[in-house]
């Protein structure tokens, strides 16, 4: 079976280290985001203006992130 072994160089590399161990949970993120932005396109939603719908996207982005184990903390 194939194999890939990323080398980073610690502790100068944490971020980017951090970032390849949790790619799967910003990928997940990504996805469970668009899937979140579908909904609303398709079935419409309650926001009154353009100021509350990116207040109420970007907590929904962050609580995704969240459940997915990721922050965007970690991209320094």
């Amino acid at each position: 079976m194939p194999t890939i072994t990323l080398t980073f160089d610690l502790p100068e590399d944490r971020c980017e280290a951090n970032i390849a161990v949790k790619a799967m949970g910003f990928a997940l993120s990504c996805q469970d985001f668009d899937n979140e932005l579908r909904k609303h396109l398709k079935y419409g939603h309650k926001f009154t203006s353009a100021d509350h719908a990116l207040e109420e996207i970007r907590d929904t982005l962050h609580q995704i992130m969240n459940y997915n184990g990721v922050s965007l903390c970690m991209i320094e």
